[in-house]
């Protein structure tokens, strides 16, 4: 009796599909970029500079409070350490994709420099699916998608980000609901059996550090409480 398996895909269509798979993140990352760029002129800095805070920081929530922190005067010590600590959670990100990833150092390097939440959300969940001769592809072409979309949402806020505002005042405010929408939508897609009470815990660890007034503290706290619930039920 034969048994037939379907090729592995090229290298070319796992790209395609990594675009594919980012599409959702593209959708809800370009309004918050935008806003990104518009803060960004409202607080003093030159066009440029907005953009390449895009491109080479691409911190998401840590490139609001480095602006938050620049208007502030905060010391760049200061700034380095909060940034670095509200993207402590990546390094909880990892371990879990790393078993799908290349050996080689070089390209996992090239990887985590494309890794941000909705990233990894997407990665997790799918990841699995994809030919392990293909996964380095896949996963490039999802981290670029990103990426990409995240400088060009930048741009257009900082070159049209006036016009925008004086034909639709609210959008930039309606427009921050974007990123924690989506993230919401691929927790509940990534959700498995037995991740109820791990997820549970984590939104309640965050939401009562964010009560107290450290809502950058509070993404941390909850993906470490999270985590320890969901090892926690696996050993039970």
């Amino acid at each position: 009796m034969e048994t037939s398996s379907a090729p592995a895909p090229a290298p070319a269509g796992a790209r395609l599909d990594g675009l594919k798979s980012c599409l959702p993140v593209m959708i809800g990352y370009f309004p918050v970029a935008v806003t990104f760029g518009i803060a960004g002129m409202a607080a003093g800095l030159a066009p440029l500079q907005v953009v390449l805070i895009s491109v080479l920081v691409y911190a998401g929530a840590s490139q609001f409070l480095l602006l938050a922190s620049i208007k502030a005067g905060t010391p760049w010590l200061w700034v380095v350490a909060l940034c670095s600590l509200l993207n402590a959670r990546h390094l909880l990100y990892g371990p879990l994709l790393s078993r799908f990833l290349p050996a080689a150092l070089r390209d996992r390097l090239k990887i985590a420099f494309l890794l941000t939440d909705e990233v990894f959300a997407t990665a997790f969940n799918r990841l699995q699916g994809v030919s392990p001769a293909s996964r380095q592809a896949w996963m490039t072409a999802l981290g670029l998608g990103a990426w990409l979309t995240w400088i060009a949402g930048t741009a257009v806020g900082v070159y049209a980000g006036d016009g925008l505002e004086r034909h639709y005042p609210m959008l930039s405010q309606v427009m921050r609901f974007a990123l924690p929408a989506l993230f919401m939508a691929l927790v509940c897609q990534s959700a498995r059996r037995g991740m109820g009470l791990p997820v549970m815990a984590a939104v309640a660890a965050a939401g009562a550090v964010a009560a107290l007034g450290y809502t950058s503290t509070a993404i941390l706290i909850g993906a470490v409480v999270g985590c320890i619930a969901y090892r926690l039920r696996r050993t039970a």
